[in-house]
């Protein structure tokens, strides 16, 4: 992992997100590629498609100027600068592929209520879609090094996920404190056996297990929040899939919801 993705909508909170990329980017010993996405205006008829091509033109040599001058003043590791047309949940999920990303990190919150209303939906939208981890910086959060991933799992597919996880944590020389939530509905036993005896065999030795007592009588949101309170990691990790609880917290509205209360860095990975 080398390669981060940092779009920006160069608000305060972007730039907040790109100076936790730059102390990551440093940790891994990687690069950033800065992106921004203008959308044009559709225009109608001829005349007016000229004059948005050249409104266009326009924004994307401003759009590389502002991003050349933040990167001056906030960027310390090897940076390069990309400029997008078009939807930003469709550019920066495949300018992130196409430029070889390994990790987008991003903020959550945009200059304005309506950018913020904007960029905070897009930041949702991004996580639920991208095909690469993506890293949610909180408002105003200032980079902590990286001790604890706390990683949420309904341990479905948790070996396989901890697979993709662990090369991650290596990176960072982190502890992944795996959580399971349970309802003490007595049908995963045989799971958490299975489970606790992988992580045993995993070369990565700095894994453990951990094991909460769920209600029904409070979301899964509020309960993940408490055991974060308590064990003070610096990260969240959480496997969106189709069939899991955690993909019921991954639709657009739920995901807005988590990386608002959220106070540590969310990080998504969909296989």
């Amino acid at each position: 992992m080398k390669t981060i993705i940092t779009p920006t909508d160069f608000s305060n909170n972007a730039n907040n997100a790109l100076r936790y990329a730059n102390a990551f980017a440093q940790t891994i010993r990687g690069k950033i590629k800065m992106l921004n996405v203008y959308t044009p205006t559709v225009g109608k008829y001829n005349m007016i498609r000229g004059i948005i091509a050249e409104e266009t033109a326009l924004a994307v040599e401003a759009g590389y100027k502002q991003m050349e001058k933040i990167s001056k003043k906030y960027v310390t590791v090897p940076c390069t600068t990309i400029m997008e047309t078009g939807d930003p949940l469709d550019e920066i999920n495949s300018s992130a592929v196409n430029n070889k990303g390994d990790i987008i990190i991003l903020g959550t919150h945009g200059v304005t209520n309506v950018q913020e209303a904007v960029f905070g939906s897009t930041t949702a939208k991004v996580i639920s879609h991208s095909t690469l981890p993506v890293l949610a910086i909180p408002q105003r959060y200032k980079y902590k090094k990286i001790n604890k991933i706390v990683y949420a799992t309904d341990l479905n597919n948790a070996v396989n996920e901890l697979k993709l996880l662990i090369p991650i944590a290596k990176s960072l020389n982190a502890t992944i404190e795996v959580l399971f939530m349970d309802y003490g509905w007595n049908e995963h036993e045989a799971q958490k056996k299975a489970l606790n005896k992988k992580i045993k065999a995993f070369s990565y030795k700095k894994i453990k297990y951990a094991e909460v007592e769920a209600t029904i009588e409070k979301t899964l949101i509020d309960q993940i929040e408490n055991f974060i309170k308590k064990t003070k990691p610096e990260v969240l990790a959480m496997f969106p899939t189709e069939r899991s609880w955690i993909n019921k917290i991954f639709n657009s509205s739920k995901t807005e919801d988590l990386i608002y209360k959220l106070k540590i860095p969310l990080l998504s990975i969909k296989k």
